[in-house]
């Protein structure tokens, strides 16, 4: 009778997780569990349940005394694998293998059949999240409920190397299109803006118009361009004026006979470095013949130059990027949230979980768009000039020309990994002045000095620190010949350079100015610029991170800072660098964290946890939530209740 009553709790308790998690669950537990009776009193007695118990053999995360916790579990479920993860769970083992798509045909059913039993084995575990003990802290995290919900790892791909090795291999590469912006940066080096033009929808959605109509986003597809193709170049020409206007000379340009002219302010040509106000995009360039104030490189007469071009071709920033720019900017409102998303170390635009995040946030209405570092992604390297872990001018330049040209809109940021440390040492030396309205760091490394004396010990380390700087390398290889002649640069350093740290040695610190890679290190750590952080920004790190090391965190600071933003940090069991391989899309869909941060930036997007004369208070958020409930609060609901579940084809 008592074993009866045990399984009917477990059946209970089952029945609570698929509702929560959105998978069908078998009541069943593991034999591990099955085997301790402790564990099914525990399921039993309320009163136990929230006393906490064990996960097979490993203890749950102990939670501080200012720290938020979902419901404490003391099991592993077996759970049908969702469409959105069976789906990838074929083609991403296949896609870069010769004849992947022969084999996976062959073989689809069965491998299928087995990632079933695999990933479907979870292991549920309570995030950890700290913060201060404010009443805005406490609003925006109570906006944030999925960080509530369970931490459900695959359970095969705990270890944090398998974990970080299988999600950077087999994650699916969403085939996003992109349009490439080149940026003139100050100094004379560029950057790229990778602007997605076309994003895939999710699997199941197959009425993607009205899906996507329901979450404000937009959709590009071959229809649209199309008809956008079929216009006149008489009007096309027209719709142009105002986009061009606004890229050189600000929003708030002025016409004078028929010609664009800037106005005084920040923006101006006199305060420029080269004369042309603004950030300087392809078709810029100072002098008569560019695009700034006074030059005449964008007065085009198209009807003039047709096709075959010999002795001259039509400006290039306006008749190829620009206007396909153009035509995609102006599907989505002015005054849409715009979302900046950072990559890691020698990463991009192609990087796997950022195509992933721009997909969900594209969904939900966000003007996207991928911030290449100097030299990354196939980005030209035009300076003797890299980026680095401090280096900030270039993140401040895209904000500003971004701020510039939406000057209504929202501007909000994600980055990873070393993405993750230059935007927090970039809001850190913001302070007040920070143009974004909130943030999210993942697997942030804190203190880069940690880290690396971590990629120094041990084999898997090796490994990592060898492959980023294999990374490097070929970023750095096809313009070495613009760094021959500094002071202090050898290029036999570079050539023979097998870790990170070997890098940063021969180009970083030289190129940079910093007298040690230790200095370089120590000035560039992002702990030191967390306390200085002005706006809402969510911290996402996983406690058996291999690479940005959970010593290196700066909880402590974290959980006093009070003002005048609100930092909050969530930490995973386990999930590796950049894996976390759970919730419905797992293995190879997108990480765990993603939900939770896209509710982050909707919370920050209605002004929850912002602040005003620098009192974390609360009173903000309930200050903007009163004066636009009305307006919002369908949008809302319909946005919530989507980016709550973690399945888009649930």
């Amino acid at each position: 009778g008592t074993l009866r009553r045990d399984h009917r709790t477990v059946s209970t308790h089952m029945s609570a997780v698929r509702a929560t998690t959105g998978f069908a669950t078998s009541a069943r537990v593991n034999s591990a569990t099955r085997r301790a009776p402790s564990s099914h009193r525990a399921l039993s007695s309320r009163a136990s349940r929230a006393a906490s118990g064990t996960i097979s053999s490993r203890p749950i995360a102990r939670v501080a005394p200012c720290v938020h916790r979902g419901r404490p579990l003391a099991m592993k479920v077996s759970a049908a694998l969702p469409p959105a993860a069976a789906g990838p769970a074929v083609g991403c083992l296949f896609e870069t293998l010769p004849f992947g798509a022969f084999i996976g045909a062959v073989l689809g059913g069965a491998i299928t059949s087995l990632a079933s039993r695999l990933w479907s084995k979870r292991h549920l575990s309570n995030a950890t999240v700290t913060h201060a003990d404010t009443p805005a802290h406490r609003a925006l995290m109570d906006a944030c409920p999925h960080f509530s919900e369970p931490y459900d790892a695959v359970d095969v791909l705990r270890n944090r190397h398998a974990c970080t090795i299988v999600a950077s291999l087999l994650r699916e590469n969403l085939p996003i299109e992109y349009q490439r912006e080149v940026l003139r940066m100050p100094d004379g080096g560029h950057v790229t803006l990778d602007w997605p033009i076309a994003v895939p929808q999710y699997p199941g959605e197959d009425d993607v118009k009205n899906t996507m109509a329901s979450l404000g986003a937009v959709v590009v597809n071959d229809d649209a361009r199309q008809r956008a193709e079929e216009r006149t170049a008489k009007r096309e020409r027209e719709r142009m004026d105002d986009i061009i206007a606004q890229l050189q000379y600000g929003a708030s340009a002025k016409t004078k006979n028929g010609r664009f002219e800037s106005v005084g302010g920040a923006g101006d040509s006199a305060s420029s470095p080269d004369g042309v106000p603004g950030v300087i995009g392809v078709a810029g360039g100072g002098g008569a013949g560019g695009c700034g104030s006074g030059g005449t490189g964008c007065d085009v007469d198209f009807d003039a130059l047709t096709p075959p071009f010999r002795r001259a071709i039509p400006d290039q920033g306006r008749t190829v990027t620009r206007k396909r720019l153009a035509e995609h900017w102006r599907t989505i409102p002015d005054d849409a949230p715009v979302l900046i998303l950072m990559s890691g170390i020698a990463g991009g635009s192609h990087d796997k979980y950022l195509k992933h995040f721009m997909r969900r946030a594209a969904r939900c209405g966000y003007r996207c768009v991928a911030f290449n570092c100097r030299g990354t992604a196939n980005s030209p390297l035009t300076t003797p000039q890299f980026y680095s872990a401090s280096f900030t001018g270039d993140v401040r330049a895209v904000v500003d020309e971004i701020h510039g040209r939406w000057p209504e809109a929202k501007l909000f940021a994600v980055g990873w990994s070393l993405g993750a440390n230059i935007l927090t040492n970039f809001l850190g030396e913001e302070g007040e002045s920070a143009k974004l309205h909130g943030a999210v760091a993942m697997c942030n490394p804190f203190d880069l000095n940690a880290c690396d004396e971590a990629l120094q010990n041990g084999f898997f380390g090796t490994v990592y620190s060898r492959a980023m700087a294999k990374n490097m390398r070929a970023l750095f290889a096809p313009h070495e010949h613009l760094f021959q002649g500094l002071p202090n640069y050898d290029n036999a350093l570079v050539a023979n350079a097998k870790t990170v740290r070997d890098f940063d040695e021969a180009v970083t610190r030289v190129t940079f100015g910093f007298d040690s890679v230790d200095a370089y290190y120590d000035a560039s750590s992002s702990k030191l610029a967390i306390e200085n952080v002005s706006i809402p920004l969510l911290v996402v790190q996983a406690k058996d991170d291999p690479i940005a090391v959970s010593d290196a965190v700066p909880r402590e600071v974290i959980e006093k800072k009070t003002t005048p933003g609100c930092v909050v940090l969530v930490e995973t069991e386990s999930g590796g660098h950049l894996g976390w391989t759970a919730g419905s899309e797992a293995p190879f869909g997108s990480p765990w964290p993603d939900v939770g941060a896209m509710q982050f930036f909707e919370a920050c997007r209605r002004g929850v946890g912002a602040t005003f004369g620098n009192q974390s208070d609360g009173q903000s958020a309930g200050r903007v939530e009163e004066a636009d409930a009305d307006a919002e609060v369908e949008r809302r609901a319909e946005v919530e209740a989507d980016v709550a579940v973690e399945a888009p084809a649930r």
